[in-house]
This record gives C-alpha cells, sequence and structure tokens, in this order.
C-alpha cells in the first residue's frame, strides 16, 4: 500500500539511455579530470622546490624560525592539544575536547540525512538572495575552520629542526643509529623503563614517553619539549 503512495521524481537529463549518451567519459571528463589531477601534483612539486628547508650547516636555521609557515602538520594539533594543556587541576576538562566534542561531531554528522531531507522537487527555484545567504553561510563554516587549523598550528617550528639536526651535531642529533635493532632491544627499552613521563605532568608520573604524541609537540615546541 505504501508503494502506491510514493511519487519517483526523476530529472530529465538522468532519463534513459543516460549515461550512453548524457555525458561520455572521454574526451571532456578525462582531460577536466586529468588536467585537475596535474595540478594538485603539480602545486606540491613546485612549493618543494622553491620553499626548501634550509640545509647549510655552515649557517643553520635557528628552531624558532621555522614558526608561521603553512604545513600540513597543522590539522593534527586540534587532536593532541588537549592532552597538552588540560594537565593538572584542568585535567577534569580533558574528556570535554577529547570525547565529548567529537562524539557530538560524530552524531551531527550521521544525523546528517535525517535533518536534511531531500524534498520534493519544484518547478520554483531558490532566490538569488537564498542563494547569497547560503554561500555566506557556507564561506563562514570555512573561515572558522580555517582561521581555528591557522591558530593552533601557527607556531609550529615546520623549518627549524635543522637548527639542532644537522650533522655538526653529531650521531645522536642528525644520524640514525647504526644499528637499527640494538636501539630499539637496548637503547629503546632503556626509554621505555625509565623515562616515563607524561609531558606536562610537574610530578613525571604517567605511562608515556618520547610516542608519536611527544615527538609532535617536540615539533610544535622544540625548545621546550626535549
Amino acid at each position: 500500500m505504501g508503494n502506491k503512495d510514493r511519487e519517483i521524481v526523476r530529472a530529465p537529463k538522468y532519463a534513459p539511455p543516460y549515461p550512453q549518451s548524457f555525458h561520455p567519459f572521454w574526451p571532456k571528463h578525462a582531460l577536466t579530470a586529468g588536467l585537475l589531477l596535474l595540478i594538485v601534483l603539480l602545486v606540491p612539486l613546485v612549493l618543494a622546490y622553491y620553499l626548501q628547508v634550509p640545509m647549510d650547516s655552515n649557517m643553520p636555521p635557528l628552531p624558532d624560525e621555522g614558526a608561521n609557515i603553512p604545513a600540513p602538520e597543522w590539522y593534527l594539533f586540534f587532536i593532541f592539544q588537549p592532552f597538552w594543556y588540560l594537565t593538572g587541576e584542568a585535567a577534569k576538562w580533558l574528556s570535554i575536547g577529547t570525547f565529548w566534542l567529537p562524539s557530538l561531531v560524530l552524531v551531527f554528522l550521521l544525523s546528517v540525512p535525517l535533518i536534511f531531507k531531500r524534498r520534493k522537487a519544484s518547478p520554483a527555484k531558490m532566490a538569488t538572495s537564498s542563494k547569497i545567504v547560503s554561500a555566506l553561510i557556507l564561506c563562514a563554516f570555512w573561515i572558522g575552520a580555517l582561521a581555528g587549523v591557522v591558530k593552533a598550528g601557527h607556531p609550529a617550528k615546520t623549518t627549524g629542526c635543522t637548527s639542532c639536526h644537522n650533522p655538526m651535531m653529531g650521531v645522536r642529533q642528525a644520524l640514525p643509529p647504526a644499528s637499527m635493532i640494538e636501539f630499539y632491544k637496548t637503547e629503546r627499552a632503556r626509554q621505555i623503563a625509565v623515562g616515563r613521563y607524561r609531558i606536562g605532568d610537574a610530578n613525571h608520573i604517567g605511562a608515556s614517553y618520547k610516542d608519536a604524541n611527544w615527538q609532535l609537540r617536540h615539533f610544535y615546541e622544540p625548545t621546550m619539549t626535549w
């Protein structure tokens, strides 16, 4: 009974014999997608060529000289920063940034199909003013997210690593261990056993050592976390 009450609305452009005679893959789609893909591949190559990390061992950069340089790592700081700053008395708020807010975002994304249901097609089109308002709202969300990423990531010392990690500083700073097996069996095991402290904890207690969290914070603030 329910199927008889349903009305199927089909857009004319998707009517048969789509896709055979509507939008062929070659040459329009293939050339357009290929051009966009080429641009996406060329952009990082060009930036990597003209914006290289300074590697002059005679005059290495200072750690703080790498700040404010955009890098893909910026997007990771939102994940780790609650663990860095919400310590001690502020640790009671840690679950807000690490569980509740991500859970709310996940619930919202899962409920999008229910909230924004597809309406029946109508001959009336959206007014120009409504389109402008919708575009402004989307731009505001995008600018807000971008501003948050820039605010969180701009202090990262993207190109300041060579200040200490260069051949002049010796094996421990620039060159890898002579034997990686011996390093992980002996040196790394000693770090885990002896250096068990949580970054940011004044009492040096916890269950963390120089793991991925430490590595990222060391990259973010090398003169404070090392």
